[in-house]
């Protein structure tokens, strides 16, 4: 059986981004998204998930975006000198600054906050901005996902052979090709969704970042104008006929 999970990041990060995602949800193809915490928006995406019972949540865990939900003086390998995170990736995947059980006690938290703000069992973890890429960083991912038997999002072959190992649910692959700059307008997902049908059967999550147009968010973020043009295409008819097509299986993190 191909099985798709269609998961929208970065829920909670701004009041657009969860409006686009809860239509992409109800009027497109995406069934799953995950959950961004520590932000000021993380009330609206629980809201959102709250709101709609058949939308697979998961925890988009933050290294690099707003401020620790620890005290800042008990994971200090993670902030900057004001106490927040930094911005960019870059400050974490190969510093090798990082301490791993420090990784591991703000993952914990972001974990319990989720629980808190969506008012059930989130289905998954992954990371914002792939950071667990950071040999250190997927250490404390792993573990996260092993002692609460949550699935996780693997970014490649080796990382999913590693949390399989750890009895550690995952999507058979992992798809990212749908993002800007490259193509996310109609025609280059059709042909997406026909390599991955031409990959056979089993799990396949493909990764989205749709959201409503947000001046605040255009302030602060590079991608905020590629956000409703991937909406756009999510929700398109044409697309939705061809998952149908394809004999794709509609399935969250949570049917693994």
């Amino acid at each position: 059986m191909k099985s798709l999970i269609v998961n929208a990041d970065d829920l909670g990060r701004s009041a657009g981004i969860d409006a686009g995602i809860a239509r992409a949800h109800r009027e497109g193809i995406v069934t799953s998204a995950t959950l961004m915490t520590n932000g000021p928006g993380a009330e609206g995406g629980g809201a959102v998930a709250r709101e709609n019972p058949d939308l697979g949540v998961g925890v988009h865990l933050v290294l690099t975006y707003g401020r620790p939900l620890s005290d800042p003086a008990t994971v200090p390998s993670l902030v900057e000198p004001d106490g927040g995170f930094p911005v960019k990736a870059s400050a974490v995947i190969g510093r090798g600054r990082v301490r791993t059980d420090e990784v591991l006690r703000e993952y914990r938290a972001q974990l319990e906050r989720a629980r808190e703000l969506i008012g059930r069992e989130p289905t998954h973890v992954d990371t914002h901005h792939w950071v667990q890429e950071e040999p250190g960083v997927f250490t404390a991912f792993l573990e996260l996902a092993r002692e609460s038997g949550l699935a996780a999002r693997p970014l490649n072959d080796a990382e999913r052979e590693r949390l399989r190992a750890a009895g550690v649910r995952t999507p058979d692959r992992y798809v990212r090709e749908f993002q800007h700059p490259r193509a996310i307008d109609v025609a280059a997902l059709l042909a997406l969704l026909e390599l991955i049908a031409a990959a056979g059967d089993g799990a396949t999550e493909l990764m989205c970042h749709p959201g409503e147009p947000d001046p605040e968010l255009e302030r602060t973020s590079a991608y905020a104008v590629a956000r409703p043009v991937e909406l756009a295409t999510l929700t398109d008819p044409a697309v939705r006929a061809k998952v149908r097509e394809l004999g794709f299986q509609p399935i969250t993190y949570g049917d693994l």
